[in-house]
């Protein structure tokens, strides 16, 4: 027995040393140059857009060929394609960039187009650096995505002379997460107090419709007592103690009802709208109306009828 029992534990002892030893490192990628160097620069890398800090982590030694000591060295950023920094989407909106390289051991600088930034403090070892991305926040994203493809050249000098070279190309992904949002949406009064026999009752709501990271959206229309949204036998109904009372319902986009159109049995607009605001939506933009025929309200039995309609807005 008691080899039997030293056997399972040498086992268990090998099993527990072959998953230790098959742990795998963190790989680094880092550039040619042995003296003048980044590591996890190249390559693509995925920021997002509502993150507060956007940057590129990445290593950076510069040092002399001779004896390894420090050596200080310049940076210059341009983009692949285009003489702008900028990323851009399928649909082909573009967002402005800008970048700073900052350097652990150094001050950070700004780069710009077709211009050296520098001197920047050299390392004889790989030393933490990033590059800081600064999105134009002016404007607002009317996609989910943005992509651009850059490429960093580092220099070193002697007087005039260029005495060591490196140049590292990556990609940026930018993700935008979509957000819709329905500001301002109140109830709707309707009432006959005023309106005569033949006439329809009519009421409309003015409303925002915003976001981000979607250039179109669509709308519905679903009524809590009608076949939209519950069980009624019309598409839109009023309900009262005992009875219900047919209404129609359109939709615009803007606020004069120039675009106003109606939906179909399932409640769908037809077509898609242009995002006019972001998510701050500070003024209105779209408009719903709510129409009873003469036909409907003139043969009411009952003094109050009420409805829930749902206005549901999709990216597109």
């Amino acid at each position: 027995m008691r080899n039997v029992k030293d056997l399972l534990g040498k086992l268990l002892w090998l099993g527990l040393l072959f998953l230790s030893c098959h742990m795998p490192a963190q790989a680094q990628s880092c550039s040619s140059n042995d003296n003048l160097r980044t590591c996890n620069l190249g390559g693509t890398h995925n920021l997002n857009y509502q993150s507060n800090t956007k940057e590129i982590a990445f290593t950076l030694r510069s040092r002399s060929s001779f004896g390894g000591r420090a050596y200080t060295y310049y940076a210059e950023l341009a983009p692949l394609s285009g003489n702008t920094f900028t990323l851009t989407a399928d649909n082909g909106d573009t967002l402005d960039i800008a970048f700073t390289l900052d350097p652990s051991n150094s001050d950070a600088q700004s780069l710009t187009l077709n211009n050296l930034a520098g001197p920047f403090n050299g390392s004889s070892n790989d030393t933490n650096a990033a590059l800081l991305v600064e999105i134009d926040n002016t404007k607002t994203p009317s996609s989910n995505q943005y992509t651009g493809s850059f490429q960093l050249t580092l220099e070193q000098y002697f007087l005039v002379f260029v005495t060591g070279s490196e140049t590292v190309d990556f990609d940026i992904v930018l993700e935008v997460e979509p957000n819709i949002v329905i500001r301002n949406l109140g109830d709707i009064d309707l009432s006959n107090s005023g309106i005569s026999f033949g006439q329809a009752i009519e009421g409309q709501e003015d409303f925002c419709i915003g976001g981000i990271g979607f250039d179109r959206y669509t709308v519905n229309l679903s009524s809590g007592n009608g076949s939209t949204g519950g069980s009624g036998i019309s598409p839109y109904a009023l309900k009262g103690a005992a009875e219900h009372m047919v209404y129609s319902v359109s939709f615009s986009d803007d606020l004069n009802g120039s675009n106003a159109k109606n939906p179909n049995n399932q409640g769908d607009i037809p077509g898609s709208f242009v995002r006019q605001s972001n998510e701050a939506c500070i003024s209105d933009n779209a408009r719903v109306t709510i129409s009873v025929a003469p036909s409907d309200w003139e043969q009411a039995g009952e003094p109050l009828y009420t409805d829930v309609l749902t206005v549901t807005v999709s990216s597109q």
